[in-house]
């Protein structure tokens, strides 16, 4: 994905907005309101352009509605940082029972089809499925709720711009850039090809480019992307461990945003194709 004039990120902005906040805004700014809600857009976009509202306004606009929705979810369910993590504390392993994404498969593989006679299958199910299913929902959730203080901890960065209403392939604009936020892994093939951890530190761009060319075909994209790699240098099976080490996590992000970094350009092949897309690699580790 190429990097994106100011328009077409403020076009972004606007349309990650539901329809009764972007309301909200033109009331505040005094623009006409249309039932057309693409004409509405337009608007706000002629008046940036025009610098009658200043760039700055929408931002601040969604930053302060994002706050206040975040702090509207707490007083729901009263998930704030310290209790999740609370509750991420008390998880003691972390087997996947499965590949994610891979549950009907597994079920049709190792159950339906293995078995004809009904007390069989019952007894497997009874005896295993229970087992691998838990093991894996524990993973998922894990894995949300962590990724949710990793991407939360990311919105209150000065420079970055929340995403309230989900757009394809857009987390958070970060120095005026649509980017899509990946928690993962190192790809086993960068270990198998003798690489390091180390090596991915400073090579950043051939780590992304691994990242993009080797990923799944369901999920494949070039959208531009922040990676967040967590890794544990001196027991790397313990690495989502991490994911629950608050201050590391806070501190990492913290350090990571305050430098004057821009995305990198990345050139990898997907198929028969040769894609181009920009990206940069936050690494926390311990």
């Amino acid at each position: 994905m190429p990097l994106l004039n100011s328009r077409d990120v403020n076009f972004i902005k606007l349309k990650a907005l539901k329809r009764e906040y972007l309301a909200d805004f033109c009331n505040a700014n005094s623009v006409p309101w249309s039932a057309n809600l693409a004409d509405t857009i337009e608007a706000v976009l002629q008046k940036i352009d025009t610098r009658v509202i200043p760039a700055l306004t929408l931002n601040n606009f969604i930053k302060n509605k994002f706050q206040q929705l975040r702090q509207l979810s707490i007083a729901a369910t009263g998930a704030t940082h310290h209790a999740i993590i609370t509750e991420l504390e008390k998880v003691d392993s972390h087997i996947w029972g499965m590949v994610q994404g891979a549950v009907d498969a597994h079920i049709q593989a190792n159950y339906v089809r293995k078995y004809f006679k009904y007390d069989d299958i019952i007894n497997a199910v009874r005896s295993t499925l229970y087992s691998t299913i838990e093991s894996y929902t524990l993973c998922t959730w894990y894995n949300h709720w962590s990724t949710e203080i990793i991407e939360d901890l990311i919105a209150g960065v000065p420079n970055v711009i929340p995403v309230i209403k989900k757009v394809k392939g857009v987390d958070i604009i970060w120095n005026e850039q649509p980017v899509d936020i990946k928690v993962t892994n190192l790809n086993r093939e960068w270990f198998s090809d003798g690489h390091t951890i180390e090596e991915a530190i400073n090579n950043p761009i051939l780590a992304s480019e691994y990242f993009y060319r080797l990923q799944g075909a369901q999920r494949f994209g070039s959208d531009n992307r922040l990676f967040i790699v967590i890794y544990d240098k001196t027991n790397p099976s313990e690495s989502w461990k991490i994911k629950r080490d608050y201050n590391l996590l806070k501190s990492s992000i913290t350090a990571f945003f305050s430098q004057n970094v821009s995305l990198d350009p990345v050139t990898f092949q997907y198929g028969n194709t040769q894609h181009h897309a920009y990206s940069k690699i936050l690494f926390i580790t311990r």
